[in-house]
This record gives structure tokens, C-alpha cells and sequence, in this order.
């Protein structure tokens, strides 16, 4: 997504879905865009005459949003409240000064993702505001054979936005950004997640979490916006890991090919925060269950195979979910 000089992308969460929130508290530091939509019904009528539109309405009134950067750990937690479940506070790790825990969860018997106000545009000419935009996908990438870090993409729905006077300005929390050299990666089966360390192959990992949120129209009578004013939530695949591997023996295939129910965790590393015992580094984590599914060859710079597999998550019984989120930073508060 182009980055256009002077415009912000900002938003605040909502504490009742569809009540504005006035200002934005979290500027972030990503590319991003609010898309209105109008919906024009034209009826068709036959009047003798080669015209084909003579009358319309407005039906409907929306719009999407997308942004796209860097992963950030000071604003995962932000974007994690709208993708997986509201967390407000994090707990402190053994041994831990300044280092924060933030978990999440899937809630898989109610619906408790975060809605957002979001602001975007150039504060110079006004912005648009848009309330009760919700997520409906994250996909998180990082590549160990690139020269970068990963990354975060986002895309939702919101109301019809409202042409606002620029708010004040939240102040940036940018905090660490997470080398794709520096993952790391934990295959179990009968022992607990994060017990068995797979070193030297995980070439790329890619997380998506999907909310599926769905809009519910509502009539309202003549007042009406003719935007949604309630969501629901269908089941679906909520988070699907892609893993790439060096093709150096057999393991990761043998464990495809037997469909083998696994605990694969996904740990993206940053800075140190302390030097404690243990040592506390910035991360963002991801623990999925299920069996690999989809498989496709690669190269790795044309000189070694290959193998990427597919994971879709899958109810565990001890976390009584199907994924959670972890993020480690240095922040006391969203």
C-alpha cells in the first residue's frame, strides 16, 4: 500500500461496539486506508426509450478498511484485541522487572473480539472517522531467508465514515520489530507444546487468524444510516499456520503423510527486554494444533528442496481452544 505524506491511520477501541470514540488513543505507525461504500438501487422500468436508469435510492452505507507494516510488539496487542479476544492488562513472567505477558486465547463459546473507531486521511483536511469497524483478517509473515522482519497485514469492515476535524493526536508507542533470522520453532505429540526444538530448517512462517465476523442489517425506520448495527460470528478455520522447511531428511513429511496430531508453537524474537533468569526477549507467538495438511515443494536459493505444509488450527483439549497469541513487550497497558 502507497504511503502518502502527512496522512495518519489512528484508532481507538470501542468499549460499546458503534459508540464513537473521540480521540483516536493509539496512533499507528502502518499504511493504511478507509474505503467508503454507497449502495444505489436503480429499478428497471421500460418507458420506450433507450434510457436504462432513471431513478435511484441509497440502500446501503459502509465501509472497508486495510492497513499493512511492520509487525510491531506494542501494537499486536491492540490488533489481537480485535482478532482474537479483549485483553486489557498482561501478567508478569517469573523473575520479571519490566517484561510483560500478553496471552490470548480464542474464546470459542462467545463472542468477545474488540470493535474500533478508526481515523484516517490527512489531518490538514479533515479526516474520516469510522465507528464499529471490526476484523476480519490478520495474516502475519515472517521470512528467515530475506533481510527483513515480519510482517502484519489487516483488513476489516467498518460503518459509513464521517468527514471529522482532525482529533488530537495520540502519541506513538512503536516499539520492536522481530528479524525473520531470528524464529524459532517447536514440534510436539505427546509431550507439552514448546518441548521439542526443531533447529536448522524453518525457513518462513505465515500466521492467519480469521474473526468470521458477519454484518447484520437491521431495519430502523426512516432515520435510519443504513449501516449494520450488530455482528455475528460463523465457525471457521481461526488460525491456518504455513510453515517452509529445508528438505534435509524426512521428519516433516513422515508426520504429514501419517496425518500425526501435533503442538507447533512459532516464536518470532526481538531485542532483549532484561537480562533476568531467564533472559526476556520481545516475541509474538503462535501455538497451533492439528495435523499438517496441504504440502508443496520449493527451493531454497535453487540449491536445496524444500517443503512447505499447512497447518488449520484444531481444538485442544488442555488449552480448550483451537490457537492462542502470546506477545512479550515492555508495556503495562494497551
Amino acid at each position: 500500500m502507497a504511503e502518502i505524506p502527512f496522512e495518519t491511520f489512528s484508532l481507538a477501541l470501542e468499549a460499546t461496539r458503534n459508540t464513537p470514540v473521540t480521540p483516536p488513543t493509539h496512533a499507528l505507525n502502518m499504511a493504511g486506508v478507509i474505503k467508503p461504500y454507497v449502495s444505489q438501487y436503480r429499478p428497471k422500468e421500460q418507458r420506450g426509450t433507450l434510457v436504462m436508469n432513471y431513478r435511484h435510492k441509497i440502500v446501503r452505507k459502509n465501509c472497508t478498511f486495510s492497513a499493512d507494516g511492520d509487525a510491531d510488539v506494542n501494537y499486536l496487542p491492540v490488533w489481537l484485541n480485535m482478532a482474537v479476544k479483549a485483553v486489557t492488562s498482561p501478567s508478569t513472567p517469573t523473575n520479571g522487572v519490566l517484561t510483560r505477558l500478553w496471552t490470548f486465547a480464542r474464546t470459542i463459546t462467545s463472542d468477545d473480539i474488540k470493535a474500533a473507531t478508526m481515523y484516517w486521511g490527512d489531518p490538514a483536511i479533515n479526516q474520516l472517522q469510522s465507528p464499529f469497524c471490526v476484523l476480519e483478517e490478520l495474516v502475519f509473515e515472517n521470512d528467515g531467508t530475506s533481510e527483513g522482519v515480519a510482517t502484519l497485514n489487516v483488513k476489516g469492515g467498518g460503518n459509513f465514515p464521517a468527514k471529522v476535524a482532525a482529533p488530537s493526536a495520540p502519541a506513538s508507542i512503536a516499539g520492536d520489530t522481530l528479524p525473520g533470522m531470528e524464529m524459532q520453532l517447536w514440534v510436539d505429540t505427546a509431550s507439552a507444546i514448546g518441548t521439542t526444538a526443531i533447529t536448522g530448517r524453518l525457513l518462513k512462517a505465515k500466521h492467519t487468524i480469521t474473526t468470521g465476523v458477519t454484518y447484520k442489517y437491521i431495519a430502523a425506520g426512516p432515520t435510519t444510516t443504513f449501516g449494520y448495527t450488530a455482528i455475528g460470528r460463523k465457525p471457521v478455520v481461526a488460525l491456518k499456520t504455513e510453515l517452509e522447511f529445508e528438505y534435509p531428511d524426512y521428519n516433516q513429511y513422515d508426520q504429514w503423510a501419517a496425518g500425526t496430531d501435533l503442538k507447533v508453537r512459532v516464536r518470532h524474537n526481538g531485542a532483549l527486554i532484561e537480562s533476568v533468569t531467564p533472559d526476556y526477549y520481545n516475541y509474538a507467538q503462535f501455538d497451533s494444533y492439528g495435523p499438517y495438511e496441504d504440502l508443496d515443494w520449493g527451493d531454497n536459493q535453487g540449491t536445496n528442496r524444500t517443503v512447505k505444509l499447512v497447518m488449520n488450527s484444531q481444538y485442544d483439549t488442555t488449552l480448550a481452544s483451537d490457537f492462542s497469541v502470546m506477545v512479550q513487550n515492555a508495556r503495562t497497558t494497551l
